[in-house]
């Protein structure tokens, strides 16, 4: 249940895809006065699947919105490696029921645009007001105040920037230079195959009824690819060596092109990408460490992508994104007045930016990880997953079960995953408000 903030500050957020929406429900549920500004005209949050682990359901699940999500997720039982040539499997994560025992939230997969309509509608119903084809032009973080290129002028208490990797509302927190997406080598299509095409097939039909994250991986490129949509698609997400738009997320893809990107991959998996009809390409991008996330007058602060955006490796982006926007909660409820925004927001950003760097480099060594060429450090790499495979089927002795479960697959280490999937962004940011601010005030009269 999220409690009502003792004041209650006008707020205006920048973007509606996951973290603007994500923020615009936990803000407006404690009675803050919300709006929403997003550019496009309709919600038209593209791609194609989306992973929501304990680290963020717990958030959602925590705004009441449990039983809409169970609508429309799939509950995978694991996360498969698997050697891209044969599909053989070579490394595993066990996600149901593990993952509800040891974190009591679950690891889920939904449509994109279904976890952005569920969080629209949530953040409707707690009172925010959403613009649609607002497009901004600038904030003066001064007043604060959105300057629409209409010529319309918002003003706030507080504006959040959730606009993306391309943001503007970036520029005026770092008005003396221009951020720029980080290189990074890969690209990825998006696609998906609608299930009864999928069951049509006895090649593939299996992958229906395989409730998995399935992952062929090999030099520089790989395949994710799982059910969504209650078992309505089966969507994939291709990764590889290529160029495309950074933050353009509707650039169309040459389905032939993909198709031979992948051609001596698995037989079965090929046979998948022989019913794509169509497909999206973006440029896997990330933002380095950025000097600040608050303004000079502390009125702006940025989430998400605009703050943070990671490769997608460890599928924490949104993740990280939703966790922003219950932090940022917690710590507007420590303001009295208007005067304490920016003690506050100087508070979130030293809650937030230590652990999202964190996963961001994590991510990026991930993707190390996964796309190793064929050769003897591959090699090692699957002999030592071998041992995840040993352990889940009981025949691994060596290692005690009450001592840490080290792995090279990230999501498979026990003591990186517990500090991955068993965050509790809620109860962190109280404990660590209670900490900064108590510390601020024993030099300060303060007020908070």
């Amino acid at each position: 249940m999220s409690s009502r903030a003792p004041v209650s500050f006008n707020v205006l957020i920048v973007g509606a895809g996951i973290a603007g929406l994500g923020a615009a429900v936990c803000l407006a549920r404690k009675g803050h006065r919300v709006t929403v500004i997003e550019a496009t005209d309709q919600l038209n949050e593209v791609g194609a699947g989306i992973q929501i682990p304990p680290n963020s359901s717990r958030i959602v699940e925590s705004y009441g919105l449990r039983e809409k999500f169970l609508q429309k997720v799939v509950w995978p039982e694991k996360i498969i490696l698997r050697r891209w040539e044969t599909g053989s499997i070579i490394g595993l994560t066990s996600l149901q029921p593990n993952m509800m025992e040891q974190y009591r939230f679950p690891y889920w997969l939904i449509h994109r645009p279904d976890y952005q309509r569920l969080l629209y509608d949530g953040a409707r119903a707690a009172g925010a007001n959403i613009i649609l084809g607002a497009k901004l032009e600038y904030i003066d973080e001064s007043i604060p105040a959105a300057i629409l290129k209409d010529g319309t002028v918002l003003k706030a208490d507080l504006v959040v920037g959730a606009d993306g990797i391309r943001s503007t509302v970036r520029r005026a927190v770092i008005p003396e230079k221009e951020i720029t997406a980080l290189d990074y080598p890969i690209s990825v299509f998006r696609a998906t195959v609608p299930a009864t095409v999928m069951k049509s097939d006895p090649q593939i039909a299996h992958l229906m009824t395989d409730i998995n994250a399935n992952v062929w991986i090999g030099h520089e490129r790989h395949i994710m690819a799982y059910p969504i949509q209650n078992g309505r698609q089966y969507n994939l997400v291709l990764a590889h060596p290529g160029e495309a738009a950074v933050g353009k997320w509707k650039e169309p893809g040459d389905v032939r092109e993909m198709r031979s990107y992948y051609r001596n991959f698995d037989p079965t998996i090929q046979r998948v990408l022989y019913h794509i009809d169509g497909c999206l390409k973006w440029k896997i991008a990330e933002l380095p460490s950025l000097r600040t996330w608050v303004s000079e007058s502390g009125r702006v602060v940025l989430i998400g992508d605009a703050a943070h955006a990671m490769v997608q490796n460890l599928a924490q982006g949104a993740a990280t994104s939703i966790e922003d926007g219950a932090s940022l909660g917690e710590c507007l409820d420590r303001a009295r007045s208007v005067a304490d925004i920016p003690r506050v927001l100087h508070a979130f950003q030293a809650i937030r930016k230590p652990r999202c760097e964190t996963i961001q480099e994590a991510s990026r060594k991930h993707g190390d990880f996964i796309n190793l060429a064929d050769g003897p450090e591959q090699r090692q790499r699957d002999e030592n997953l071998k041992q995840d495979l040993l352990r889940e089927s009981g025949k691994h002795l060596q290692q005690p079960l009450q001592q840490p479960r080290t792995s090279p697959n990230k999501w498979s280490d026990s003591v990186f995953q517990m500090w991955l999937f068993g965050h509790d962004a809620i109860k962190h940011a109280r404990m660590e408000l209670d900490r900064l601010l108590d510390a601020r005030d024993s030099s300060h009269s303060g007020l908070l």
